[in-house]
């Protein structure tokens, strides 16, 4: 295919945002509006970045106090009722977020332009937006993924768009980094700017995007160690090659931004690092039973990467392949690789409440860099293959949006001192869900012995 203009290029990467976003979107609020898959909200931990988003643009502070009352109401701390939930800090008289801020921040327009049409702060509002917020975060990193490709990495428009595909709707990304205002489509839009400043040699945009991510979620920080190493022995990548001070000062200019944005709002609000949310996580929250937990992430039958999106399976293949040859690949796998191996020592490596593989989501970016050096080398003996995993990959997310309601959560999961449950077969997430079809065809009565006899 010819090359396409300037003015074609900004316009399909346009249509891919916005196409994006009402897949995301829209797919959601018709199966919930329609009482198909009825949950609004899939996690507690979205809660507090929607809120802290709606406080800054109607009472220009991030403390929720306004909004305690009704949080707490429908999202009390699940032990103890009594108790500040979780998901809040409170700080002398004030409560405020315990996640990172920037999903907030990012969120700001969409919260804007939302209320300027609804200001009835009822809890379906939280959830329009949340949504609303989580859909062009993810959609806006789709668009960006087609832009490192097609621009950056010369990749034919075919293939360009065949990954973008897979990173949007083969992945968790579609049923559920984008359904709802999570950190890690955040981090994910981060990494892939970090990627794109890295690819074009501009040390200043490339830390301020690294510095943001950190901001975004502390393990971010793995991404700019990982690059940072690469640039450090690798003089070709500088754009200042005969001024390393100015190369560097550029870099530290952008690092420093978003690490001054972090000691002010920090010391104004917070009023310490101990009232940072993971800060009181760090001491016990190590307790990953590793390797286990490491084999987990990439087969667990209900939380196993290869088992979500088996499409996958050709970042492993890429990573084998690639690695000597592109140093696009060695850097995602140096990511990839570090970064399971730290969080499976996480407790809730797993993920938590929620579908697939949530921990390892915020490095979605760097599975698809090592799919793209196979099809540039390999793709006519493999694209039947690849296909073939790109269809089954997506039906297993299609279904994430039709069932997942923490249903199966509420019946198998018993924490992460005792895993078993994520290695069961027979009730596995996927086989429950097949249970669930053959009860509403009438062939069961119910889909687990705990379950309501509709369920």
């Amino acid at each position: 295919m010819s090359e396409i203009s300037k003015a074609q290029k900004f316009l399909l990467f346009f249509f891919l945002f916005f196409i994006n976003f009402i897949v995301y979107f829209f797919s959601w609020l018709f199966f919930y509006k329609t009482g198909i898959n009825s949950l609004p909200m899939q996690s507690e931990d979205i809660l507090p970045s929607v809120f802290t988003s709606i406080s800054i643009i109607k009472d220009g502070t991030i403390y929720v106090d306004n909004y305690y009352q009704m949080m707490i109401s429908k999202y009390p701390q699940p032990d103890d009722s009594s108790l500040t939930p979780f998901y809040l800090r409170k700080i002398g008289e004030n409560y405020i977020t315990a996640f990172p801020l920037m999903s907030s921040v990012i969120s700001l327009p969409i919260t804007f332009f939302y209320l300027l049409f609804d200001s009835s702060m009822s809890w379906e509002s939280v959830y329009f937006i949340s949504h609303l917020s989580g859909s062009f975060i993810v959609a806006l990193s789709s668009a960006l993924v087609f832009y490192i490709f097609y621009n950056l990495l010369k990749s034919s428009l075919k293939k360009s768009l065949l990954l973008t595909f897979i990173f949007s709707f083969c992945t968790i990304n579609l049923p559920l980094i984008s359904q709802g205002l999570w950190q890690h489509g955040t981090v994910q839009l981060f990494g892939l700017l970090a990627v794109i400043f890295y690819l074009k040699n501009n040390p200043f945009l490339l830390y301020l995007s690294l510095g943001l991510g950190v901001l975004s979620r502390p393990t971010f920080g793995l991404v700019l160690v990982i690059l940072s190493i690469f640039l450090l022995i690798n003089k070709r990548k500088k754009i200042y090659p005969d001024f390393d001070f100015k190369y560097w000062g550029l870099s530290f200019v952008g690092l420093i931004i978003p690490a001054v944005f972090f000691l002010f709002y920090n010391q104004v609000f917070y009023q310490s690092l101990s009232n940072q949310g993971y800060a009181s996580q760090l001491d016990d929250s190590w307790q990953g039973n590793f390797p286990e937990s490491f084999i987990g992430m990439f087969l667990s039958p209900s939380k196993g990467i290869l088992i979500y999106s088996p499409i996958l399976i050709f970042s492993l293949i890429g990573f084998y392949y690639g690695y000597k040859k592109h140093e696009l690949v060695k850097i995602s796998f140096w990511i990839v690789l570090i970064h399971c191996l730290v969080l499976s020592k996480w407790k809730h490596w797993y993920g938590g409440y929620g579908y697939g593989y949530r921990m390892v989501s915020d490095v979605i970016p760097f599975f698809i860099f090592p799919i793209w050096f196979m099809l540039e080398t390999h793709f006519e003996r493999i694209k039947k293959i690849v296909f073939g995993l790109i269809l089954l990959s997506f039906l297993i997310q299609f279904s994430g949006l039709v069932f997942f309601d923490s249903i199966w959560h509420n019946a198998y999961d018993t924490g992460f001192k005792n895993t078993s449950w994520l290695w069961s077969i027979e009730n596995s997430e996927a086989v429950f869900n097949i249970r669930r079809v053959l009860v509403k065809l009438g062939f069961l009565d119910k889909a687990c012995e705990v379950c309501l006899p509709e369920n």
